[in-house]
């Protein structure tokens, strides 16, 4: 729970887009623990899933700030204004790979924190503990979507009609990310998608493989039952 909520508070503070992506990552890192410690075959589910999604949008978001930094030669969320104007293609990139990692509904990571949710609301229900404990995920769902709409804002909306190009470029032209770029960005994007929209292809074997796990420690009295 203190990495879930510790790594999202951090983000807040970060002019970096490496940075803010690197400490939304543990951030994210808590979800699987939290899925792990609710000892449900549900929440050790929703862990597996989370790892498997972490590792599709993950690349897409260092990708998104590997080409802020090639393009612009520049990270810092402050050096640039408008630049969905230039770089339509690295700004929708940034904008889905943004709503992939905050848990848009029908994207990969919202179905992993979804069942997290649900196993530690049945584990505090199993346990007796109080549903504050529901206080924390929570806020780190609006911190995490607070950073990141923060730094789209600034990063590729504002500016008006003159923009803010970054100083790195010393006025020379403002390029769009490449073919192969592209090519890539759709290539993560389709699968973040896919497995969005249906999470069984990959989240059954999953829970098959839990459920058979906690059936085994249940019948050798390690576990307690679950859902």
């Amino acid at each position: 729970m203190v990495s879930l909520v510790w790594g999202a508070i951090v983000c807040l503070g970060q002019t970096n887009l490496k940075k803010m992506v690197a400490y939304s990552s543990v951030s994210h890192m808590g979800v699987i623990l939290i899925g792990i410690a609710t000892m449900q075959p549900m929440g050790w589910a929703a862990a597996l899933f989370m790892m498997f999604a972490h590792g599709i949008i993950s690349p897409m978001l260092f990708a998104v700030c590997g080409a802020f930094k090639h393009h612009y030669h520049s990270m810092e969320i402050g050096a640039m204004r408008g630049m969905a104007k230039h770089s339509p293609w690295l700004a929708t990139s940034m904008m889905f790979a943004w709503m992939a990692s905050l848990g848009l509904p029908l994207l990969a990571g919202f179905v992993a924190e979804l069942m997290m949710l649900i196993a530690l609301w049945y584990f505090i229900d199993l346990e007796g503990w109080s549903v504050l404990w529901m206080v924390g995920p929570a806020l780190v769902l609006a911190l995490t979507a607070a950073y990141y709409l923060w730094s789209m804002q600034r990063t590729i909306f504002e500016g008006g009609d003159e923009t803010q190009p970054p100083a790195s470029l010393h006025g020379g032209p403002i390029p769009d990310i490449s073919r192969e770029e592209k090519i890539a960005m759709l290539i993560l994007a389709a699968f973040t998608i896919l497995f969005g929209v249906m999470p069984w292809i990959g989240l059954d074997m999953m829970d098959d493989y839990c459920r058979t796990f906690f059936e085994h420690m249940i019948s050798n009295g390690i576990f307690k039952g679950g859902a």
